[in-house]
């Protein structure tokens, strides 16, 4: 557990040193910020990902604790937003919400209970993983979602301005936002029938009304009515940046809030004081 934690902090540091040079930028308006930014966020992602191997590939064991299923979800944040600059480098600047989210994530998970224990038989079933991996990845989508809205608001906010003005044009930043709001809500709605599935095969029901499972199902109709709203009245820009951005501490609450659950379903994942 000691070199788990040691790479999760180095992680956490990087990702602050990351998230300074995001507020320099912005505050200085100078894109080579963005550039030191992206690098520390990037080193911070591979001691992130060596804290997640050392964990999850402990013999016979399973992390079936608050710590991990957060630090998860914080984990995939950076990386889906990593992967978009693989293919899109100009929203580079979405780190400046990217990144201070995923170390105040890594900070509750820190406070989070961390035991280490075998392997619950409940969880020998594939659909288990498929909605831990599912929750992660939809977290992820909606946070780099969110930022994208913000970056959208910007944008508009402080157009003729030479920094802002090298943002990616709105057209594509709106696009984007829909692209990551549309795969994050797929991610929530395999979250949600996988998990259905799995509390079926262990409690004989389909849903038990476990406050993370409201929780869950409040994210995903919140994201249905954003696609709703877009597809069918046709809203674009600003509405729904404005959406994006305020939509997410809703899906935040649904993973933040695992510590703080009654014991029931999720019984495992509490906070320990």
């Amino acid at each position: 557990m000691e070199t788990i934690l040691t790479f999760f902090w180095f992680a956490a540091v990087l990702y602050g040193v990351s998230t300074l040079f995001y507020l320099f930028s912005f505050i200085h308006k100078k894109e080579r910020f963005i550039r030191r930014g992206v690098i520390f966020a990037g080193l911070g992602f591979l001691s992130h990902t060596l804290c997640l191997s050392f964990y999850w590939t402990r013999p016979a064991y399973l992390s079936f604790s608050t710590f991990q299923i957060i630090n998860d979800a914080a984990w995939s944040g950076v990386f889906i937003f990593l992967l978009v600059l693989v293919f899109a480098k100009s929203l580079r600047p979405a780190g400046i919400l990217v990144t201070p989210f995923t170390l105040l994530t890594m900070v509750w998970a820190a406070v989070s209970k961390k035991d280490i224990g075998m392997t619950p038989p409940a969880f020998d079933t594939p659909w288990f993983w498929i909605h831990v991996i599912a929750s992660a990845l939809a977290y992820g989508f909606v946070l780099v979602a969110g930022a994208i809205g913000l970056l959208y608001l910007f944008k508009t906010r402080y157009a003729g301005d030479t920094f802002y003005d090298q943002l990616p044009d709105l057209n594509k930043l709106d696009n984007s936002n829909y692209l990551f709001i549309g795969l994050g809500f797929t991610m929530l709605t395999l979250m949600i029938i996988s998990g259905a599935l799995w509390t079926r095969q262990v409690h004989g029901s389909y849903w038990a009304w476990d406050p993370l499972e409201v929780q869950s199902l409040i994210s995903w109709l919140v994201y249905a009515i954003w696609l709703h709203l877009r597809l069918t009245f046709g809203w674009r820009g600003k509405k729904l940046a404005w959406y994006a951005l305020f939509a997410l501490p809703v899906m935040v609450s649904a993973i933040w809030g695992i510590p703080l659950v009654p014991e029931m379903f999720h019984r495992g994942f509490r906070v320990h004081y």
